[in-house]
């Protein structure tokens, strides 16, 4: 019985792990994620992670004691046609040859590996695109005072926003960003731009004076969505200062091809 239930946990938490590998391999980057208030299946990043780690860990104790009850079999693995031990058998050089192939290719970046993490880290990108970036880290959880406060935005014009756009009367300048959202079933993103929109400023003049977390992974198309300018403009101030770039730019690559800091990309956008 006992070894028929480690057998069984053993495969049932290897394939929760494997699913939960897969989701934390396509989930956006963490600030993304939060700023979406992204869901899947019902569960968050968070929620996600915590499972992969919990029942990874169930995973690891029901393989260490199928291991100790299948010793011997194992052993036998490692033993010649004269039944003599042999570590290096040839399925183990295989084993080990394979192992240290992926882990040595991924550290310098060789392919499928590299291949594999690209595209894993296109599909974070596309979704930064989709969902927005934070004007600053987990703006979400700010009060509605304090996210004003911080990019130099009026509360009340914001308030007046949120209202006209049919968001619960009972909002205030103590409502957290993101129970904003959830009141109306929207993103972060969806109320930031709700609130940008009542300010009647200049779009440039709102953005953050100081380019938020993972801004140089940002392409000029994620900047425009996510501060509400316009592609056509931020082309031009960017093209005035000799750096020439396109909407799937990232501020990284115009940074090297430039010669200066993704910062000062930012701020060449801000008009500064």
């Amino acid at each position: 019985m006992f070894r028929k239930i480690t057998s069984l946990t053993a495969f049932l938490s290897f394939i929760v792990t494997l699913f939960t590998s897969v989701i934390l391999y396509i989930v956006p980057e963490g600030r993304v994620a939060y700023w979406a208030d992204w869901h899947l299946l019902g569960l968050t990043k968070s929620q996600w992670g915590d499972t992969h780690i919990t029942v990874g860990v169930l995973f690891i104790v029901a393989l260490l004691l199928h291991i100790w009850l299948n010793w011997k079999p194992l052993m036998a693995y490692m033993k010649n046609r004269a039944r003599e031990m042999v570590v290096m058998t040839a399925p183990m050089i295989v084993s080990f040859v394979l192992t240290f192939v992926v882990f040595a290719g991924t550290l310098a970046g060789l392919p499928p590996m590299r291949q594999i993490l690209d595209f894993s880290a296109s599909i974070k990108d596309a979704a930064t695109e989709t969902y927005g970036n934070p004007p600053y880290g987990h703006a979400e959880t700010s009060p509605l005072k304090k996210f004003c406060g911080f990019l130099g935005l009026d509360v009340n014009k914001a308030l007046e926003a949120l209202r006209a756009a049919g968001y619960d009367p009972s909002i205030n300048e103590n409502t957290l960003v993101m129970d904003i959202a959830r009141s109306k079933g929207v993103s972060p993103q969806q109320v930031y731009d709700v609130i940008r929109g009542g300010q009647g400023a200049d779009p440039f003049s709102m953005m953050p004076p100081q380019p938020p977390e993972g801004t140089g992974k940002m392409t000029i198309a994620t900047v425009c969505k996510t501060y509400g300018l316009d592609m056509a403009e931020v082309l031009a101030r960017l093209e005035a200062k000799g750096v020439t770039a396109d909407a799937g730019s990232t501020f990284k690559e115009l940074a090297e091809t430039s010669g200066v800091s993704p910062k000062e990309l930012y701020l060449y956008v801000r008009g500064e």
